[in-house]
């Protein structure tokens, strides 16, 4: 017999002053060439093709669970965060980013800083909510958006993924640092494993030592920095 299907956890991409009621999924649909079987039949993600197909008016049996404490937008909303994620990895930062929009278009002053580091494989197949939401919000001055394209790095200074652009743009990194900015990662193990390596070397280079940079990073997550890792 087939063992049971794990329960799917999706990761609500919308702010609750955006709308109280309603919520909002940011979705990765499964759909590719199959190992094990004809050209002509592909592989098919179970779950995300059942939402894919969904019609309106349908209904879904859902459960509704808190996230961890540490995922959470901090209480001061003048805190600066920084936001690590690829692909539908972006959906917790598509919410935070959207509270903080929703705040500074209130007339609140003391919004802080966003500085969103997202990965994808090109910027015309899958730059999710690029010509949108994101635009939008850039062009308010509630976030600055720096993309990592694996697939067209030449639109994207030269850097493949998350963590080559973080050291690209290391010194905007440090900056956010040393004002005591909360760190924000979303997406999967490869992804969480490039940034601590890269936001590692950063530190490296301050303090010379790469046992203090390490030490210097186990202190940062317990603090203020904060992980939803997927497989």
């Amino acid at each position: 017999m087939l063992p049971a299907m794990r329960v799917r956890q999706y990761s609500i991409s919308s702010s609750p002053l955006w709308n109280p009621s309603h919520v909002t999924l940011t979705i990765s649909v499964l759909n590719l060439p199959s190992l094990s079987r004809p050209a002509d039949e592909p592989f098919l993600g179970v779950a995300s093709n059942f939402l894919a197909d969904l019609k309106p008016g349908d209904l879904v049996q859902v459960m509704v669970r808190p996230s961890p404490t540490m995922f959470s937008l901090p209480v001061d909303v003048g805190t600066p965060i920084v936001l690590f994620c690829a692909g539908a990895g972006l959906a917790p930062m598509r919410g935070f980013i959207q509270e903080r929009a929703m705040q500074k278009a209130a007339g609140r002053s003391d919004v802080g800083e966003i500085l969103l580091f997202f990965g994808c494989r090109d910027p015309e197949k899958d730059y999710l909510y690029s010509k949108t939401d994101l635009e939008q919000w850039v062009k308010m001055g509630v976030v600055d958006v720096r993309t990592a394209f694996s697939r067209n790095s030449e639109k994207s200074e030269g850097c493949r993924y998350v963590q080559d652009r973080i050291l690209h743009d290391a010194e905007d990194v440090k900056a956010m640092y040393r004002k005591k900015a909360k760190f924000f990662t979303c997406g999967g193990s490869g992804l969480a494993s490039g940034v601590r390596e890269a936001c590692v070397q950063l530190l490296e280079k301050d303090s010379g030592s790469r046992e203090e940079a390490i030490e210097e990073f186990k202190r940062l997550q317990k603090e203020r920095y904060a992980t939803d890792v997927f497989s």
